[in-house]
This record gives structure tokens, C-alpha cells and sequence, in this order.
């Protein structure tokens, strides 16, 4: 429950909705208990068939006067209109007064969707915030199904869970003790009972309740899973068919389908199992009113027929009410469930940030002289061996640098440590001589780490806005002629200006309707409107195809110009135009020249080259 409590937190800026809903719940209360006790001089017409009351009749009512107050106004109405102006009169009012009651209870729905909605709307921002914050190592430790699942079906719940708690907290409350204030004035010893029972289903609801959280938790980590399977499929449907493993990919989502309904089978029974309980010691206790109460009237002691009606409509409603709670509480449970996932995320240790100590009077806008990773090592968190290795190397300003090596060999991670994806287990990386982050001192902050560097990679992200958005990426003030000279130098502009409304054109989420070699165009259009010192291309070229991988290679060569540039890449031509390859495997630096001078030492390298490691 802490969890849910801190949700409510998020709630502070609508703090005015809740003392409205409050207020209008309140009001929905008094007409609610006032609309069920016009039901009393109505049924009093009806059963003394329009006769006037005696006053001496309502001998046990401690609210004694008040009912006379009604009984006399009765009386004189008969005695001005006749029994059946009374009764349509009173059944007016009681319409009224129901009437009211709904309008008080949408007027304070109305209020809490203001909180609702403010509630779940702030949770996603600082979900997706966070995500932001976390090294996409960390972040690779949950799949995106899951998060997906988190950020949705999770917020859903909390959303519910956020009206439930406000009913269980002040609406049923007021319902409830309203309605025993007025049972216990017609009857303390029927009202005592009904207490008794009340007990009884809280105790056995309770039960049911502390169950249900684990099973929720449970549940939505399942659904998380099932979540899992389908973005898998649906990412690699092309390979899936390709390879014919529909059926695998059935039975991996067939498992984890079935595990996830038979948790919320559960799940469902146990809320299920909350409303008839109550229900059922409910109908049993009127039941037992009307036999008791009704032994009463027919002896002549205790309340007449009326008032027994009444005071059973009065205990009736306490029915919903508890009904209420008890769904109530249970999805609070199932939102405090829901919350503790959230928070797992929201909790989780930032990693990637400023350093303890900035330093002052200097920046990289300018030039980047050099680049060193000095006695690196890496491992990631759901790894148990080193990425990289006690790995040291250098770089000059304007060199070209390719990195080769088998795959898994740490190229890779050494670009990801130069914009702080992650940041190394061992050692330290170094800017001008500074570093990028360090304990003890003086580093570089992250926001001028990260404008050192434009980043091209093999997979092209588009994101669902305008082409001229895609290109502009990170400013926000964008230059529109920028935007075209970065198209035009990256040999993008021609098929942009065929796109309806040109750079102004939507892109559809992941630029699905652009070819592959369109996407790497506006990628490297991207990075060369960043105009940053250094270009750092993650195998840029290597999913395309010849003629694609010709136009984006002539433009990745004109970008390179007079910038320092870091390449990795599976192309001869390319690698051999590089000034120095850095030859890595297992994570440590092996081999470091010139493409002659590698060959000549044959190592490593030039076994690559001689088994067809690398394109021509």
C-alpha cells in the first residue's frame, strides 16, 4: 500500500478536484439517505390506506423529532390535498431529491477525472523520463514488451485504483455511517446485529483481499511476458517466415500466453469471490431483519411496517456500499501491485549522469585535440565477462580510425562509452585530456560529452514526425536551411522532395514507408546537421545494398572531411582508407596501424582479410 500512497503524490496539482469531489460526495450522501427516508411517509400512505397518523406511534425513534416533524406534515397534507395529492407529491419529491443525488455524484466524477487523468498523465511522463535517464545497458535488463506493459496496462490499473481509493475513502464512509446513525436511532439491537455481520464479511473479505496483491503482481509480470512473445514476433515476422518457425514462435507465445491466463484465471476468481460473499451475508441479514422486526410489528412493539420497510431499505444499502469497498479494495490492491512495478523502474539507480565535479572554463564546441580510452574495462549488467578489457588507445584530432575485429569484440562498446550509453566499469575515457566522468576529477558534464559527437548507426531510427524534425533531432530551435543543405549533402534531397509536403512531410513510426537506403540517408542527414567535431559510424552501411551502400559511402566520405571520425565497418575499401585500424578481440586491443603495415605484421587482421572476413 506505501506504493499506491505514493501515487497519490502525484496528485498534489489537483489537490482543488479532490476537495470538490469531496464536497460533491458529501452532498450526494445527505440527498441519498434523505431520497430512502421519503420512501418511509409513502409507504405509511400506502399501508394505512390514507389515514392521518397518531402522533403517539413512533415511540422508539430517537430522532424522534423529526419524524413527528414529517408525520405532522403528513397529516395536514392529507388534510388539504387528500391522500393521493400527498402521495404524488411525496413521490415527486423523492424524485427530486434521487435526481439530485446523481447530479452530485457525476459532479464529483466529473471532479476526479481531473485527478485520474492528471495521476496516470504524470506517472507515464516520469516513466518515460526516467527511461531516458537509464543507460540502454541497464534499460536492456527489462525487454520492451515488458516496459510497454508497465507503462500502459499498469498506468490503466493505477487509473481505476485512484476512484476506487476515493470512494472507499469518502464516499461509502459517509454512506455507511450515515445510514448506521439512522438505523441506530429506529433500532439499536437490530443495528448492533447488523454490525456484527458487517464484521464478520470484513474479516472474510480481508482474506480474499491479501491474496489477491500477489496474484496481481504476478499477473501483470505474465502479461508482461505475453507482451514479450508478440513484439517478438511482430519485429522479426520477416525471419520468422523466412526460417518457417511460425510454430516455434506459436509455442513460445502459446506458453507464455497460457501461463499469463491461468494467473489471471486466478486473479478472477478471487475478486469474483469478494462480491457474493457479501452479497450473500447481506440478503441473510435482512432476511433476519424482516423476521425479527417483523415479529415486532405484529405483536405491536417496536417500529410499524413502514418504518421496518424503511429501516430495511436503509441496512440494503449498506449492501452496494460494502460491495464497493470491497471491489474498492480490491483494485487498490491490484493498483498498489501495479505501482510497485512502476516504482521498480522510477527507483532504479540513474546511472548515467553529471560527475561530481564539472569543470569550469573550458568546452569542446571548439575542438576535440584528442580522445583516449585509458585502461578501460567494461562489463555489462547482464554479463558475466568483460566486454572490454583493460583496453587503452588513442586518437588525433582529424584522424580516421577504423575498428575492426570478430563480433563480440568490444567495437562497439568503445563508441558507447565515448557518448556515455554506459560508462566503464574500469578506467577512465578522456576528452582533450579530461575526463568524462570521473570520482575524484574534474569532468566533462554530459550534455557537452554528448554535442561532441554525431552518431551513425546500422539500424536508421525514424521517428513518427516531420522529415525536417528527423534531420534537426536534439535543436530545438531548427535551421530550415541547414535542414536542406544536410539533405542535399547527404544525397537525401531528391527522394524527400518527392515525398508529400517534403521535409514537411510525417513520417510514419520507424519509417516504414522509406527504403532502408532513404532511412541511412536521413540518418547521415542527421549527423551532419548536428555539425559536430567528431563522427563516430556504427557499420552505417552494412545492411544496404550495393547501390544504397555506393551513395551513403561517397556521402559518409564527403562528411569525414576535416572531422575526426571513427568508423566501424565490414568494407575493405572503407576500412583501408582509415589513417589507423584498431584491431580488438575479446575486448583488448591486439593490433593498431595502418591497413600495409597490419598485413605485413600478419596477425590477426590480416588473417581476417585473407579469410574474406571483411567486403570488397
Amino acid at each position: 500500500m506505501n506504493s499506491f500512497y505514493r501515487v497519490l503524490k502525484f496528485g498534489k496539482e489537483n489537490s482543488s478536484a479532490v476537495w470538490a469531489a469531496i464536497i460533491f460526495y458529501i452532498l450526494y450522501t445527505l440527498f441519498q439517505l434523505a431520497g430512502i427516508g421519503m420512501i418511509i411517509p409513502v409507504m405509511d400512505i400506502i399501508l394505512n390506506n390514507g389515514s392521518q397518523f397518531e402522533i403517539n406511534q413512533v415511540q422508539n425513534f430517537e430522532l424522534k423529532h423529526l419524524q413527528l416533524w414529517i408525520n405532522d406534515t403528513v397529516s395536514y397534507g392529507i388534510n388539504l390535498y387528500g391522500p393521493l395529492g400527498v402521495l404524488w407529491r411525496a413521490c415527486l419529491i423523492s424524485f427530486v431529491i434521487f435526481l439530485m443525488k446523481n447530479i452530485f455524484r457525476y459532479a464529483a466524477l466529473w471532479q476526479m477525472a481531473f485527478l485520474r487523468g492528471g495521476i496516470t498523465s504524470k506517472l507515464r511522463y516520469e516513466l518515460h523520463s526516467k527511461i531516458l535517464r537509464i543507460s540502454p545497458g541497464k534499460l536492456s535488463e527489462n525487454r520492451k514488451g515488458d516496459l510497454l506493459a508497465r507503462s500502459s496496462s499498469d498506468i490503466t490499473e493505477i487509473e481505476y485504483a485512484v476512484l476506487a481509493s476515493l470512494e472507499i475513502l469518502v464516499r461509502e464512509p459517509l454512506v455507511i455511517l450515515g445510514s448506521l446513525v439512522i438505523l441506530f436511532s429506529m433500532s439499536p439491537s437490530l443495528t448492533i446485529f447488523v454490525l456484527a455481520v458487517g464484521s464478520l464479511a470484513a474479516i472474510l473479505l480481508q482474506l480474499v483481499s491479501k491474496k489477491l496483491k500477489r496474484k496481481s503482481n504476478i499477473a501483470q509480470s505474465k502479461l508482461g511476458q505475453v507482451i514479450s512473445a508478440l513484439d517478438e514476433s511482430i519485429s522479426g515476422l520477416r525471419v520468422v517466415q523466412a526460417y518457417q518457425a511460425e510454430e516455434r514462435q506459436k509455442y513460445h507465445f502459446e506458453t507464455n500466453n497460457n501461463a499469463a491466463k491461468n494467473t489471471q484465471i486466478s486473479v478472477f476468481h478471487r475478486r469474483d469471490l469478494a462480491s457474493p460473499i457479501s452479497e450473500v451475508i447481506g440478503i441473510a441479514t435482512l432476511l433476519l431483519i424482516l423476521l425479527f422486526g417483523g415479529s415486532q410489528s405484529l405483536s405491536g412493539v417496536g417500529m410499524n411496517g413502514a418504518a421496518l420497510i424503511g429501516f430495511s431499505l436503509f441496512f440494503y444499502q449498506l449492501i452496494p456500499s460494502f460491495k464497493s469497498i470491497s471491489n474498492g479494495l480490491y483494485n487498490v490492491q491490484k493498483g498498489s501491485a501495479a505501482a510497485e512495478r512502476i516504482f521498480e523502474i522510477l527507483n532504479r539507480e540513474e546511472d548515467i549522469m553529471d560527475p561530481p565535479k564539472i569543470i569550469k572554463g573550458h568546452n569542446l564546441k571548439n575542438r576535440i585535440s584528442s580522445i583516449e580510452w585509458d585502461r578501460v574495462s567494461l562489463k555489462y549488467p547482464d554479463s558475466n565477462n568483460f566486454a572490454l578489457d583493460n583496453f587503452s588507445a588513442s586518437i588525433k584530432e582529424g584522424e580516421t580510425i577504423a575498428l575492426v575485429g570478430p563480433s563480440g569484440g568490444g567495437k562497439t562498446s568503445l563508441i558507447n562509452l565515448l557518448i556515455r550509453a554506459i560508462d566503464p566499469s574500469k578506467g577512465c575515457v578522456r576528452l582533450n585530456g579530461i575526463p568524462v566522468w570521473h570520482e575524484y576529477e574534474a569532468s566533462w558534464s554530459l550534455n557537452e560529452v554528448r554535442s561532441a559527437f554525431s552518431l551513425v548507426t546500422q539500424d536508421s531510427i525514424i521517428f513518427h514526425t516531420t522529415v525536417s524534425e528527423n534531420i534537426s533531432l536534439g535543436d530545438p530551435n531548427p535551421n530550415e536551411k541547414r535542414v536542406r543543405e544536410a539533405a542535399i549533402f547527404s544525397q537525401a534531397k531528391d527522394f524527400i522532395d518527392e515525398l508529400p509536403g517534403g521535409v514537411d512531410c510525417v513520417l510514419n513510426e520507424g519509417g516504414s514507408s522509406l527504403s532502408g537506403g532513404q532511412k541511412q540517408r536521413i540518418a547521415l542527414a542527421r549527423a551532419i546537421y548536428r555539425d559536430s567535431n567528431v563522427l563516430l559510424l556504427d557499420e552505417a552501411t552494412s545492411a544496404l545494398d550495393a547501390e544504397n551502400e555506393s551513395k551513403i559511402q561517397k556521402a559518409l566520405d564527403a562528411a569525414s572531411i576535416n572531422r575526426t571520425t571513427i568508423i566501424i565497418a565490414h568494407r575493405l575499401a572503407t576500412i583501408q582508407k582509415a589513417d589507423r585500424i584498431l584491431v580488438l578481440d575479446h575486448g583488448k586491443l591486439i593490433e593498431s596501424g595502418s591497413h600495409s603495415e597490419l598485413i605485413s605484421k600478419e596477425g590477426l587482421y590480416s588473417k581476417l582479410v585473407k579469410n574474406q572476413s571483411f567486403k570488397d
